[in-house]
């Protein structure tokens, strides 16, 4: 409970973004590791299927939120990369009626004074080129430590 205010913390919300349809399923999977490994016990744990400007529902000034997402950044497969929000808003392109990335959706939640007040953005590398991801659980075990130390003490 916050101290004289009567009402509980806010829960923090840990949102896998991408699609298992379209092989973009890092988040996804980032989801599952983080719940194998008891976090939602301790958060909120959601993926949503390229949701576009319907991040926006799960978005709040007061919200606690880590987005995970893959990320096409020339590293080497399966890299984490804790991504700074100002460098992912100065790549959004102008905003179109056809297409709204996590870039161009965060930046309307930031023009909408809607960004969470406590918010991580985690990448994860993609596979390209023939390259592979490493092992699932060298790669999980990692996702989970990140995201743990993002989270406040004892989660």
């Amino acid at each position: 409970m916050n101290r004289g205010q009567g009402r509980p913390s806010p829960l923090w919300r840990i949102i896998g973004i991408g699609s298992p349809a379209a092989g973009d399923d890092l988040g996804w999977l980032a989801i599952d590791w983080l719940r194998s490994a008891g976090l939602d016990r301790h958060a909120e744990l959601l993926t949503l299927d390229r949701p576009g400007p319907a991040l926006l529902d799960h978005l709040q000034p007061d919200a606690r939120v880590v987005l995970i997402d893959a990320m096409e950044a020339g590293l080497p497969a399966g890299t984490l990369r804790e991504l700074v929000l100002d460098d992912l808003l100065a790549h959004a392109h102008p905003p179109s009626s056809h297409h709204l990335g996590l870039a161009e959706t965060l930046a309307l939640a930031q023009a909408l004074g809607a960004l969470p007040g406590h918010l991580h953005l985690l990448g994860i590398q993609m596979a390209g080129g023939g390259e592979d991801l490493p092992s699932s659980e060298a790669l999980a075990a990692e996702v989970v430590r990140r995201v743990r130390a993002m989270l406040p003490p004892g989660t």
